[in-house]
């Protein structure tokens, strides 16, 4: 993970947004995809600044009156043009998080068979 790079708790951002943390878990789940936090091993939730801007947006859109079926149309519309980095930092950047989702399923699974041992 890029060392300037700051995660922030379920809590931090709650109280940065004013937004209840049943609704961010809410948002999370109906938005399939939209917003997908890093795990801890532990299974806690990690937010970057993307995942904060993302949640800033639906918050407006939200405030707007628009339905988490329409929010989730557009930023899903807004996604397809998006292109994978090729610089070769943001690429970096992009496999360090890709392998701390993975690593964090891992340990999620590993523990959810050890308690079921």
């Amino acid at each position: 993970m890029d060392h300037l790079e700051q995660l922030f708790t379920i809590q931090q951002i709650s109280r940065k947004l004013n937004i209840p943390k049943p609704t961010l878990r809410f948002w999370e789940k109906e938005l399939d995809g939209i917003i997908n936090p890093l795990r801890t091993p532990g299974g806690q939730r990690r937010y970057t600044i993307e995942h904060l801007s993302i949640i800033q947006k639906i918050n407006r859109m939200r405030k707007q009156g628009m339905r988490l079926s329409e929010i989730k149309a557009k930023l899903n519309n807004l996604n397809a043009g998006v292109k994978l980095p090729t610089n070769p930092v943001d690429l970096d950047v992009l496999v360090e998080r890709v392998t701390e989702v993975v690593k964090s399923e891992i340990y999620r699974l590993l523990n959810h068979e050890i308690d079921k041992g």
